[in-house]
C-alpha cells in the first residue's frame, strides 16, 4: 500500500474519532438541556398554578368553590406527575419544584412531605389555617386515589372542602343538622300533654310554639315527674342530638334524603359556577 494511502486512511480514522467524539458530547449537551428543561418547565407549572390560586383569592371568590375545587385537582395532578416512577424525568420535576421552594423563599418546606409542599407552593402562605385545611383535603383525595377529571365532582359529594378537612366525608352530618332531622321527627308526634299549676306560673305567650327541655323521672307506676323545664336552645338541641343517636336506624330514610339533597345543592352550585365562569371568560 502506498504511504499517501496509508495517511488517508489514517486521517480518516482520525476523523472518525473526532467525529465520535463529538456525537457523544452533543448527546450530552442535549441531554443535559432536556433534563434542564424539564426542571424549568416543573419550576414555570408551579409558578402559573400559584398565579391562579392568587387570582381566585383576589377576583373570582364569588365562583371560589368551582374554582378552588379546580386548583385542587391541578394540585393532585402535580402530586400524580412528582411521583409517577415510570417517568424517566422524575428527578428533573422534583429538581423543578426544589427549585421553586428556593426562588420562592420556601426553603423551610424542602423537608416536609410532598403534600405540604404542593399546597404551599401553589397557595403560598398567606393564612396557615387555609393552608393545613387544603393540605388535609390534599391528602384525603390521594388516599381516596380518584381519577385526576373527577376530582371537583367528587369534593362537591362528599359535601365540600370543610367537610373533608373536619373528618366528616360523605356528606357527613353537622351537630345541627343532626338536631334538625331528630326535631322534625319528634314533632310529628305527642307523646303526652302536661299541665299543672307551677307549670302555668313559668307560662310565657311570647314563648307559644318554642321548644324547652325538661328533666323528667320514671316513676315505678309507669308516669313521669317533671322535675324542671328550661328554655334553652343548647339544652334542646343536645336533647334531640341524643334522640339521634339513639334512633339513627330509624331515622335512616330522612338522613339519606338530606344527604341527597346536600350532595345535589353541592354539584348544582358547582356546576353553575363553572358555566358561569365559562360566559365570563
Amino acid at each position: 500500500m502506498k504511504a499517501t494511502e496509508m495517511n488517508e486512511i489514517a486521517v480518516s480514522v482520525d476523523a472518525s474519532k473526532t467525529l465520535g467524539i463529538d456525537n457523544i458530547a452533543t448527546q450530552q449537551k442535549v441531554s443535559a438541556l432536556t433534563s434542564a428543561q424539564q426542571s424549568i418547565e416543573m419550576r414555570e407549572r408551579i409558578g402559573r398554578l400559584s398565579v391562579e390560586a392568587s387570582v381566585w383569592e383576589s377576583e373570582a371568590y364569588a365562583h371560589s368553590n368551582a374554582i378552588l375545587y379546580g386548583l385542587l385537582q391541578k394540585a393532585y395532578g402535580l402530586y400524580l406527575d412528582l411521583t409517577d416512577n415510570a417517568d424517566g424525568n422524575l428527578k428533573y420535576r422534583k429538581q423543578g419544584l426544589a427549585d421553586y421552594l428556593s426562588l420562592n423563599g420556601l426553603d423551610s418546606y424542602k423537608d416536609k412531605l410532598l403534600p405540604q409542599k404542593i399546597v404551599v407552593c401553589v397557595f403560598g402562605k398567606r393564612d396557615r389555617r387555609r393552608l393545613s385545611t387544603y393540605q388535609l383535603v390534599l391528602r384525603y383525595i390521594i388516599a381516596q386515589d380518584w381519577a385526576l377529571s373527577e376530582v371537583p365532582t367528587k369534593i362537591a359529594e362528599a359535601g365540600g372542602v370543610q367537610e373533608i378537612s373536619l373528618g366528616r366525608p360523605s356528606g357527613g352530618l353537622t351537630t345541627k343538622e343532626k338536631a334538625a332531622l331528630a326535631g322534625a321527627r319528634v314533632s310529628q308526634e305527642v307523646l303526652a300533654t302536661v299541665h299543672s299549676e307551677e307549670l302555668s306560673r313559668q307560662f310565657n305567650p311570647e314563648a307559644t310554639g318554642e321548644q324547652f327541655a325538661a328533666v323528667l323521672t320514671q316513676e315505678a307506676n309507669g308516669s313521669f315527674s317533671v322535675h324542671c323545664v328550661v328554655k334553652s336552645v343548647t339544652a334542646v338541641n343536645s336533647a334531640l342530638v341524643a334522640y339521634f343517636a339513639a334512633n339513627k336506624d330509624d331515622l335512616k330514610r330522612e338522613v339519606d334524603e338530606h344527604q341527597a339533597a346536600k350532595t345535589q345543592a353541592s354539584l348544582a352550585e358547582l356546576n353553575d359556577a363553572a358555566v358561569s365562569h365559562k360566559l365570563a371568560a
